[in-house]
């Protein structure tokens, strides 16, 4: 009988392969390159026109590659125009409220809009539809985008946007060269200042459990971490990325810029800020900038041409 139990012990045992579960009942996987895109549908929006917006993100699965996937029949809109401002250069991990889309009022109640995307032959998609369950607000916004920052829901709901004007040194320059982008923010007086984060408090504690000792040998672990670029608490803070183009660009500062004493403006209802960029590859760009207010973002874009 004991080596009936033994045998039934050792097989079930060996049965017990990594090899043999399911990815979803192991650890995340992460990988640097390879996998595929997964377009997003954030919410919809209502206007004052009767006029809807569609709301779209992204999650690029890889942890370093940044694929270009220019507009045509493999990132396309479905039905009507295919090109509908999505963009074309795809930043690692998840890029919530990327874009926008204008839908006339008249959008069928059980319509879809469908966003599809193909990388690494894998075909994905996001459906924008009138589910009145999918209709959000700045509440859900800043929520997801955790940019709220404590602050109250008088001021969430009272404050409104950044105006956001861009321009360029140059609209068409050559490969290598810098370009001095401009951004000029204009804001109410919403919201208010909090406090900063102090980088010496304690973060919160982590469970025991999940704590290696200080004796254990470290991972090995060849997958780039990524950090996503996020808003500052206070004041008003500029991003620039690649839109649309064929590849990233060396851009000084590469995180949101925070306005600073000494910059054109007050920092609240009112800021200049500048940043440079060279693209090493020739072609069209689409370069973007968010602005935000420390609580709502807003973008605005401008072309560049980069030549041989």
């Amino acid at each position: 009988m004991f080596g009936v139990l033994v045998g039934v012990a050792e097989r079930a045992a060996a049965q017990v392969n990594r090899r043999d579960v399911p990815l979803v009942a192991q650890p995340q996987q992460r990988f640097s390159r390879g996998q595929d895109i997964q377009p997003i549908f954030e919410g919809w929006t209502r206007n004052e026109d009767g006029t809807y917006n569609f709301l779209f993100g992204y999650l690029n699965r890889n942890y370093a590659e940044r694929p270009h996937i220019p507009v045509g029949e493999r990132n396309f809109f479905s039905p009507g125009e295919p090109d509908r401002g999505q963009p074309t250069y795809f930043y690692p991990r998840t890029n919530r409220y990327q874009f926008e889309v204008l839908v006339s009022a008249d959008f069928p109640v059980d319509g879809e809009l469908v966003w599809e995307v193909t990388q690494q032959g894998s075909s994905q998609y996001a459906y924008g539809w009138l589910q009145p369950e999918w209709e959000i607000d700045v509440n859900t916004i800043t929520s997801n985008g955790r940019t709220q920052f404590g602050r109250g829901v008088e001021q969430l709901f009272n404050n409104q946007p950044p105006e956001i004007v861009v321009e360029a040194s140059h609209e068409t320059v050559m490969v290598g060269q810098p370009v001095t982008l401009t951004a000029r923010v204009t804001d109410d007086d919403l919201p208010n200042p909090v406090e900063e984060r102090d980088p010496d408090a304690r973060r919160r504690r982590r469970d025991p459990t999940l704590v290696p000792p200080d004796d254990a040998p470290e991972i090995p672990d060849n997958i780039p971490q990524y950090s996503k670029p996020f808003p500052t608490r206070n004041h008003i803070s500029v991003l620039w990325v690649v839109h649309r183009g064929p590849e990233d660009g060396e851009f000084e500062p590469d995180d949101y810029q925070e306005w600073e004493e000494g910059m054109e403006g007050d920092g609240w209802t009112s800021g200049t800020l500048e940043t440079t960029v060279t693209l090493t590859e020739p072609g069209t760009y689409t370069l973007r900038a968010f602005a935000s207010d420390a609580m709502f973002i807003s973008k605005a874009n401008l072309l560049l041409t980069v030549t041989e």
